[in-house]
């Protein structure tokens, strides 16, 4: 039988453990947010590094592929691939023949941004591997695991904001 004592401290420890990771979104979201120029005078926002980074690693691989890869559509996809062949850091190819496969390659620039986002995540994922390194096998093991249930927990977040909104407008319209 747990006592009293242990769930209050449970649950406060739960919120202290959202709040955080509340935080640490947050913080991410907030970076992801920030154009940035990588050298050419022209402000790159994240998803256009992104496109970047997958022509350069998946030069074979259609916009609809590239798009699984991203998780998001096609279109948004081809939105980028516009913006970036404006700005002259992709150029859009089709294979010999075929003039509906799209397949995206890098120019110049494209190039010194794919290895400006490379040096980028070496700085900061040293950084990571040198904070994991100090943390115990356990602790490790312990994370993962609060991270997976926290991404199954956000994969029902959809489900549940409709269901609440659900309850919340039948609420509302049972008080009219």
């Amino acid at each position: 039988m747990v006592n009293n004592s242990a769930k209050i401290n449970s649950s406060k420890a739960a919120s202290d453990i959202l709040d955080a990771i509340s935080r640490v979104l947050n913080k991410a979201a907030s970076v992801e947010k920030q154009p940035v120029d990588v050298g050419h005078g022209t402000l790159l926002f994240s998803s256009e590094v992104h496109m970047i980074d997958m022509a350069w690693r998946y030069p074979e691989e259609s916009i609809s592929q590239i798009a699984s890869r991203l998780g998001v559509t096609k279109g948004a996809v081809s939105q980028t691939a516009k913006k970036l062949e404006e700005k002259g850091y992709i150029e859009r190819v089709n294979p010999e023949g075929d003039k509906k496969t799209v397949f995206l390659r890098l120019t110049e620039k494209g190039t010194d941004a794919f290895l400006w986002h490379t040096a980028y995540h070496e700085v900061v994922n040293q950084d990571m591997v040198e904070q994991v390194s100090k943390f115990s096998y356990k602790d490790i093991e312990n994370l993962l695991s609060i991270l997976t249930q926290m991404e199954i927990m956000l994969d029902n977040c959809p489900l549940v904001r409709k269901q609440i909104s659900a309850q919340f407008i039948n609420k509302k319209s049972d008080e009219l």
